[in-house]
């Protein structure tokens, strides 16, 4: 019976975390939202009341069950909130399945060590391996007394008892990290994948996929939606003189420069070869002009320097198009006047915006 409790116990502790793991899409870290923080404490404590329900009964000590692993793993990895929520669920079920004079003990030495852990895990910034073991060694250090307070003084016992739920606790530490060891990396490539299926391989602009989503869900803003279609002038002849790594620079570099001309939230794409598009969300039409004319003069006067030393100059054209105040342009026509009035900077002799109103394209000198 000892040992199918034990595996009863390991399989609960498993299957929860792998549970757990699934509340967010990224690892488990101190990094997710406040939200799944308090989530993910919630759900430990369920899998803490669980695990206690199926405690291994020994002939010789107390019955052993690792209710401490879920608090020890959401120390180590999630953070403070989270190991202090398992910590006072931890608490309450004591009671709950024990209201004794040993479980009001127990609930309490559990109320204590999921406040120092908590204070511990809000200071102690170290790896995951040596926050393990520390917290392993105090949380361990505090069941130990306790069951040394409610058995009396018995050294056998207490040595005994000691090697085993210190052996108890290795074994399942050890097999709950490699678990979430092994669902980070899984969910690292994912992440990876999603990144790269949403973003252009050498600017990490978004890419044409998403430009194409970003265009058929334009609508939903009210406002002040301002669409701009840019193109690099004469890039063929970039390629053709200096050849495909001096493209493939020059390309990065604009990519820089319309990401620090760009606010937070705005949206930036690779759309083509030489191509590239900038949604501005809740920008007025005299801000967006002056926003592309900074970007191309700033692109006029950039210094592209090629490997061999070779510096060059690389003007763009830009077409602009908005919404206007009452949001009154569905995505076509706004991307049919952005085209219009690309095609018109580059026919008047690039390296000049233009700005689509209606049907009425103006110049803007740069």
């Amino acid at each position: 019976m000892f040992f199918e409790g034990i595996i009863i116990n390991i399989s609960v502790l498993i299957a929860g975390f792998y549970f757990i793991s699934k509340l967010s899409r990224l690892p488990l870290d101190s990094r997710i939202p406040v939200g799944k923080k308090i989530q993910i404490g919630f759900f430990n404590g369920l899998l803490c009341f669980l695990l206690m329900k199926f405690s291994i009964s020994t002939i010789d000590y107390p019955p052993i069950d690792l209710r401490h692993i879920p608090l020890l793993i959401a120390a180590c990895y999630v953070g403070p909130l989270a190991a202090l929520i398992t910590a006072i669920i931890i608490s309450i079920s004591c009671i709950i399945i024990s209201f004794t004079e040993t479980g009001t003990i127990v609930a309490i030495n559990y109320c204590i060590i999921g406040l120092v852990l908590t204070v511990c895990s809000y200071y102690i910034r170290r790896s995951i391996r040596y926050r393990a073991i520390l917290f392993s060694i105090i949380t361990l250090s505090f069941i130990v007394i306790g069951y040394a307070y409610s058995t009396g003084p018995n050294l056998v016992k207490f040595g005994e008892f000691t090697l085993l739920i210190a052996l108890f606790t290795a074994v399942s530490m050890y097999l709950a990290m490699m678990l979430l060891k092994d669902l980070k990396r899984k969910k690292l490539e994912i992440l990876t994948y999603q990144g790269q299926a949403q973003h252009d391989f050498l600017t990490s602009l978004l890419n044409k996929r998403m430009f194409d989503r970003a265009i058929r869900h334009i609508n939903q803003y009210k406002e002040n939606t301002v669409l701009m279609l840019i193109d690099i002038d004469y890039f063929k002849k970039v390629n053709d003189i200096y050849g495909h790594d001096a493209g493939d620079l020059v390309l990065k570099e604009i990519a820089s420069i319309l990401n620090a001309h760009t606010a937070y939230g705005q949206k930036v794409f690779r759309i083509g070869g030489e191509e590239f598009s900038v949604i501005l969300i809740d920008c007025p039409a005299p801000l967006a002009k002056k926003i592309g004319e900074d970007i191309c003069r700033e692109v006029a006067n950039h210094p592209f320097i090629l490997s061999n030393g070779t510096r060059i100059r690389i003007t763009i054209s830009i077409g602009i198009s908005s919404s206007g105040q009452d949001g009154d342009k569905n995505s076509l026509s706004l991307f049919r006047l952005a085209d219009r009035a690309l095609y018109q900077a580059k026919s008047d002799g690039r390296n000049r915006v233009f700005y689509a109103s209606d049907e009425t394209v103006h110049h803007q000198t740069v």
